[in-house]
C-alpha cells in the first residue's frame, strides 16, 4: 500500500491529531509509529492501518492524555502481557480509533527492550505532509527491533528491505538501541542477517 493510497479517513484523523496538538501547545513528545508510521515511510504493507498508535515515554503521559481528554474513552492503565509493560489510553477521534502507549517495554525470551521516544527524537523523521501536516515518526531502527521481539515478520522484512536502501543512515541509532537494551544471540543475529551487516554490541 502506497502513501498515495492512505484511506481519506486516516488522512483527516490524522490531520485532526495534528491540529490538536498545535492548539494545545504541548511541548510533551509524542511519536507516531505502528502501520500507519510505516505507511508514512514507504514500507509496504499488506492491508491498510487500523488505529494510529502515539508511542511517548512515562513522564509525558499526563500532559498528552489531557490535551486528548476530550476523546478520551478509558484512562491511561498499566497494561502487563507475556513480561511486557505499558502504560496505555484511548481515544476516538475522527474516523480511526487513536491509542497512546507510555513507557513500552517489550520482552521476548532473554532479550528486552525499553521504547525512549525522547533518544529516539533526533532520528525521529519529521516532515510535512500534504493534507495532514506536520508529523513525527518512529525511526525505523526502532520499528525493526520493535517487530523483531514481537515476531511480526510480515512487518519485519518490509522494514529492513526499506532500511537497506539507506542503511548508513540507520546503523548508528540501531547500535544505539542494542547498546542500551538487552538483546539475546538470536535476535542479534537475525538483525545481522536481515540487513546484511555486522552490528557492534558493547
Amino acid at each position: 500500500m502506497a502513501v498515495s493510497e492512505m484511506p481519506p479517513e486516516l488522512r483527516e484523523t490524522l490531520r485532526s491529531v495534528c491540529n490538536l496538538f498545535e492548539r494545545a501547545g504541548s511541548s510533551s513528545v509524542c511519536l507516531l509509529g505502528g502501520s500507519s508510521g510505516l505507511l508514512l515511510q514507504h514500507v509496504p504493507l499488506a492491508v491498510p492501518p487500523r488505529d494510529i498508535d502515539l508511542y511517548a515515554d512515562l513522564g509525558e503521559a499526563d500532559s498528552l492524555h489531557t490535551a486528548l481528554s476530550r476523546w478520551s474513552i478509558d484512562n491511561p492503565e498499566e497494561n502487563y502481557s507475556k513480561g511486557c509493560f505499558s502504560l496505555t489510553s484511548h481515544y476516538s477521534l475522527g474516523g480511526y480509533p487513536v491509542e497512546l502507549v507510555c513507557g513500552f517495554r517489550v520482552c521476548s525470551g532473554y532479550s528486552q527492550y525499553t521504547v525512549e521516544t525522547s533518544l529516539l527524537l533526533k532520528d525521529a523523521p519529521f516532515k510535512y505532509y500534504e493534507n495532514i501536516g506536520f508529523l513525527r515518526l518512529m525511526p525505523l531502527a526502532h520499528e525493526l527491533l520493535f517487530n523483531i521481539l514481537r515476531s511480526r515478520n510480515d512487518r519485519y522484512e518490509n522494514i529492513a528491505a526499506v532500511m537497506r536502501e539507506d542503511l548508513a543512515s540507520h546503523i548508528p541509532l540501531l547500535n544505539t538501541l542494542i547498546n542500551r537494551n538487552s538483546l539475546e544471540q538470536f535476535h542479534l543475529s537475525l538483525l545481522e542477517e536481515l540487513l546484511s551487516v555486522s552490528l557492534s554490541p558493547v
